[in-house]
């Protein structure tokens, strides 16, 4: 049951402890002419950073509800499944934040420059 839940853990809540966008705005800098893009990109790498931390924090207390939960013998299965569709649901919200975040930033360059900028990363 322990390698379930953890089985669980890591495809619903993904890896990423110590991710950051430094990478992103090192190539924008690199890459990118116009300093006032860069510096919006800046901003929206910050803003992901935020966000990825935010997540991390929530990540870390679920985990933790999960492994309580999972010490109860008698949770049924109607116990937890909304407690998951929570951790679904918060998920979801936390990516669909990322995107926008993606596409602000694609919206801020030339696709030249998008392209150039991700060589860099790889």
């Amino acid at each position: 049951m322990i390698v379930a839940t953890v089985t669980l853990i890591v495809l619903m809540l993904g890896g990423g402890a110590g991710f950051s966008f430094d990478m992103y705005r090192k190539a924008a800098w690199d890459v990118i002419q116009d300093k006032q893009i860069v510096k919006q990109i800046k901003s929206v790498t910050k803003a992901a950073d935020k966000e990825m931390k935010n997540w991390q924090k929530d990540a870390n207390k679920i985990a933790k509800q999960i492994v309580e939960m999972n010490q109860n013998y008698d949770l049924a299965r109607t116990d937890v499944e909304p407690f998951l569709n929570q951790v679904d649901s918060r998920r979801n919200e936390f990516q669909e934040k990322l995107i926008q975040l993606r596409f602000q930033a694609r919206d801020l360059m030339s696709q030249a420059e998008w392209e150039a900028m991700y060589a860099q990363i790889e």
